[in-house]
């Protein structure tokens, strides 16, 4: 599964991660309010009796929150370094579109970085289509150095 990519779509453009992140993905649930939000952070939910905050992809990537729609989905990542630990968050994305195996992409020259956000990875071609991969473990930290 190390070779597999989970792909959604913000607005029209696609992203990525790596589906053995992946625990889960989940039809939108009522959220509860956290405490102390951090930015982009919309919420949080129980899942089998452990809270998960709700990072809205939509709003961090494309600027604008996700919309109650059908296809909204909660995609369940666990960043816990070991099988034991448990550090669960849920991304919430409009769209979940495919999976898809690493070795059928090109990869894209990134040598030009536009982007400050050290949370965006490679980017990946397939199908006419310019993938944006995102690093978990880097957004984790970007968003949880950020002040309120």
């Amino acid at each position: 599964m190390e070779n597999l990519l989970l792909l959604f779509r913000v607005g029209n453009k696609p992203y990525a991660i790596k589906a053995a992140s992946v625990l889960e993905v989940i039809p939108k649930v009522n959220l509860s309010k956290v405490q102390q939000p951090l930015p982009n952070i919309v919420g949080q939910f129980n899942y089998q009796g452990q809270i998960v905050p709700v990072l809205d992809l939509s709003k961090l990537l494309g600027g604008q929150e996700s919309r109650a729609v059908l296809s909204t989905r909660i995609v369940l990542v666990n960043l816990a370094k070991t099988n034991e630990a448990k550090g669960f968050l849920g991304l919430m994305v409009e769209q979940v579109t495919d999976t898809l195996r690493v070795d059928q992409t090109t990869p894209v020259d990134n040598s030009i970085c536009l982007s400050q956000a050290a949370y965006l990875g490679d980017s990946l071609l397939y199908d006419n289509d310019v993938i944006q991969c995102l690093c978990l473990k880097q957004l984790v930290a970007d968003i949880s150095t950020v002040e309120p």
